[in-house]
């Protein structure tokens, strides 16, 4: 299926623009469709809404609406500022008459990283501190908290969603032989928890599984976690721990292990990459 590729500011905050691109199925021009809102990876402090591209791109051409987006990320702004900015894409797309875009559901998927915050917004979405980025409204940059920016769903894709746990993960190893890492980087990761949260009382406040187990949370949308088998980043104890929690809190969540890939295998062409779009799409479709 063909798709268009159209960039789009969705806020504005700090004196930043905030952008987001939007792949969208050529055929579905105003028609009622499921729309993802892509939060990207890289420690709190890196990349950028392209990260993800490919498999935007496959979502799309299968006949999924993607708004893959830029936030305010850590050394220069600190926790929770990534969070309200996906609380505004949510609401941006759930006002917005401008794209004729009449969303059947409006729904988070997140990468590392992104995976938290993803579930971070969508866990609290109407808090005032996820409340505070202005949006687009066609004329205006505008808080409008009178938007709700409840989401109906929530893809992690090998999600960080306890920093406090993977901050001490990644110092642990840092003690290790450095021809072990391969493809791993505990030294930059820890860096990037640094420069996001700033302390660890901090990353531990922030944890998914300290909120679910405090009941420190509003909503619990149904939740699909993809854990690739041979993560380093976040091995596979990590997710299956998020996996308990939310259903211990009452929430309804799927976890689909990945045979003999590593972190971040679905922003590449592969066999389990292809597995892994089709399975988004059937959570996504599942009335």
């Amino acid at each position: 299926m063909k798709f268009t590729e159209q960039d789009l500011v969705f806020a504005q905050v700090d004196g930043i623009t905030l952008q987001g691109t939007l792949y969208r199925p050529a055929v579905t021009a105003g028609a009622d469709l499921p729309v993802l809102i892509d939060v990207h990876g890289g420690a709190w402090s890196s990349l950028h809404r392209k990260a993800g591209r490919y498999y935007c791109r496959e979502l799309a051409s299968r006949g999924l609406c993607v708004f893959a987006i830029d936030f305010r990320q850590g050394p220069e702004f600190k926790h929770p500022a990534a969070s309200s900015d996906i609380a505004a894409a949510v609401r941006f797309i759930r006002t917005t008459d401008a794209l004729r875009l009449k969303p059947s559901s409006v729904n988070l998927i997140g990468s590392s990283s992104g995976g938290h915050l993803a579930l971070l917004a969508a866990l609290n979405p109407d808090i005032p501190a996820h409340s505070t980025t202005p949006i687009n409204t066609g004329t205006a940059f505008e808080l409008v908290p009178e938007v709700s920016a409840r989401v109906d769903r929530v893809v992690g894709l090998w999600p960080v969603s306890n920093p406090i746990a993977r901050y001490q993960y990644v110092l642990a190893r840092l003690h290790e032989d450095p021809q072990s890492w391969t493809d791993f980087a505990p030294d930059r990761l820890a860096a990037g928890h640094r420069a996001y949260f700033g302390d660890t009382r901090t990353m531990a406040a922030a944890s998914i599984q300290h909120l679910l187990t405090t009941s420190a949370f509003s909503h619990l949308p149904p939740l699909l976690i993809v854990q690739p088998e041979l993560d380093q980043n976040v091995p596979v104890f990590m997710s299956q721990t998020l996996l308990s929690g939310y259903e211990i809190a009452g929430g309804v969540a799927q976890y689909r292990q990945y045979p003999g890939v590593a972190h971040g295998f679905a922003h590449t062409e592969g066999v389990q990459t292809d597995v892994c779009i089709n399975d988004i799409i059937a959570f996504i479709r599942t009335t």
